[in-house]
């Protein structure tokens, strides 16, 4: 069972994915042009397909992340902060309520993810996210680079057991592949192959079961059961 959490907002690649062998995506909005109904217009999707909606969080700082992240969890199956900043990268980490952390090296010469911002989001099970189209679209030093960042998260995952999550971050069909394409890409990243399958499969599954019962929760590490 293998999911792509962070498409954008285009029914065609809803389509598509299904096609290329994914039992589910989440179809990702920006936090500015919310619309809370905008799935109800996909048809000819299959029953067992899993279609979710999501949020993708741009804060100019953390409180303007916390007021967002708030006024967002609620309306969305799958929030997503977009990072780089190394305020809202630590920001995001240290919220229960954020399910991924995507871009945590945008526009800076590291990855973004040092070991207090790693163990953080271990502990609140915030996801850090490989976007493919990163690899897809760059080319030369640029490509190298984001190689890089990736391997450095890969490896401060295998340290801090943080949840690693691989997405299209798709605009267009010509930025999708197969699970079998992506796993295999990964293994040449320091990923297993089982370690690549969580990341497309067990991962993903967690934000939806942590989604199911977020309503019940009191506090962090409390809940009600019915």
């Amino acid at each position: 069972m293998y999911y792509d959490f962070h498409v954008h907002e285009d029914f065609q690649l809803a389509y598509e994915s299904m096609r290329l062998g994914f039992n589910g995506i989440a179809l990702i909005q920006h936090s500015d042009k919310f619309n809370p109904n905008y799935l109800e217009n996909i048809k000819g999707i299959k029953d067992d397909f899993l279609l979710l909606s999501g949020v993708e969080i741009y804060a100019k700082n953390p409180e303007d992340l916390r007021k967002k992240v708030q006024k967002f969890r609620a309306k969305a199956d799958v929030l997503i902060v977009n990072g780089g900043n190394i305020k809202i990268n630590r920001a995001a980490c240290e919220d229960p309520r954020v399910d991924i952390l995507a871009n945590p090296y945008k526009n800076r010469r590291d990855s973004g993810i040092n070991h207090i911002i790693a163990k953080k989001a271990a502990e609140n099970k915030v996801a850090l996210e490989i976007g493919l189209n990163q690899i897809i679209k760059t080319r030369s030093s640029v490509r190298a680079k984001i190689l890089s960042n990736f391997r450095q998260i890969i490896k401060l995952k295998h340290k801090f057991k943080f949840p690693l999550i691989t997405t299209s971050n798709a605009h267009s069909i010509y930025d999708l592949r197969t699970p079998e394409d992506i796993i295999t890409l990964l293994s040449c990243l320091g990923m297993d192959s089982q370690e690549a399958k969580n990341s497309l499969s067990k991962y993903p599954l967690d934000i939806i079961e942590r989604s199911k019962i977020r309503e019940n929760i009191v506090v962090k590490g409390v809940r009600i059961v019915e």
